[in-house]
């Protein structure tokens, strides 16, 4: 008999409507051959993104809106996450727009963290190909801060010899939860630290939760001034409006991703980044 899938959770299906409802969104939006984003176009981790503003991983899993982010005001869209069970995404290049391409990877939920390097370095290997760049992801169920950076180090080695089989360099971003770094500014400054020196080129800060987003902007602001300024710092969670994505970039911020308010307050959100763009 056929494998028959597990119904998908509430808001699995807020996230699959809200992804119709922006790639309609997206088919009406008029450029007028002009596809400028809200806000100017940054350069981060080797890359150059046309907006800081991206798509956060969970959202649209698959990669359904990368062909018409550009017309939403993304500079980038983060898909997955996904192991290395997961089929391996199609991607034409170039993206319309140039949206960047980024792969959020983890491991399954039935592996321990025991044997999660395992899974992680098979799904880098399974879909770095195409990406960006490449985000590791630990889940809700994340290890230590120091064995997680261990897991980082051994991407990064992975990292560094697949990149002989690429035509350009695979930046690796390791997200933070906001349980690591809801602590003491040295505790905070030292995670962050590790996977610095594991080899990571951007830290995923995430403040998700009211306590962790009302503090965001002062972790990025402690980050920014403590870290090596080419490491790229994206902020995650909390981020519901324009101002707030403006207040996370001046903080210290270089990309900002925007995940829960858009299945709250899509299409105003989207168009309130474009009302922002028309009086700049």
């Amino acid at each position: 008999m056929p494998t028959v899938a597990p119904p998908l959770t509430p808001r699995a299906l807020r996230a699959r409507w809200a992804v119709a409802r922006l790639q309609r969104l997206a088919t009406r939006i008029d450029c007028g051959g002009d596809t400028t984003a809200p806000f100017g176009p940054v350069s981060a981790m080797g890359l150059h993104f046309a907006s800081p503003i991206g798509l956060a991983a969970g959202f649209d899993r698959r990669g359904r809106l990368l062909e018409g982010a550009h017309r939403l005001g993304f500079g980038a869209v983060e898909i997955g996450t996904l192991t290395p069970a997961d089929p391996r995404p199609v991607l034409v290049r170039p993206v319309a727009g140039g949206v960047r391409f980024g792969v959020s990877i983890g491991k399954p939920r039935h592996v321990d963290w025991d044997d999660a390097e395992h899974a992680c370095l098979r799904a880098l290997r399974s879909f770095h190909a195409g990406a960006d760049y490449v985000t590791l992801n630990p889940g809700r169920d994340c290890p230590s801060p120091a064995r997680f950076a261990a897991l980082a180090a051994a991407a990064a080695q992975l990292r560094d010899r697949l990149a002989r089989r690429r035509r350009r360099p695979l930046p690796l971003v390791a997200k933070l939860p906001a349980r690591w770094l809801d602590s003491d500014a040295a505790s905070a400054i030292g995670v962050a630290d590790a996977f610095v020196a594991a080899g990571i080129d951007g830290l995923l800060v995430s403040t998700e939760g009211a306590r962790a987003a009302r503090n965001a902007c002062r972790l990025l602001c402690m980050l920014a001034d403590a870290l090596d300024p080419r490491v790229c710092l994206i902020s995650v969670g909390g981020i519901d409006s324009v101002d707030e994505a403006e207040a996370r970039l001046a903080a210290g911020a270089t990309l900002v991703q925007i995940h829960r308010a858009l299945l709250a307050h899509d299409p105003r959100l989207i168009r309130a980044l474009g009302r922002r763009t028309r009086s700049r």
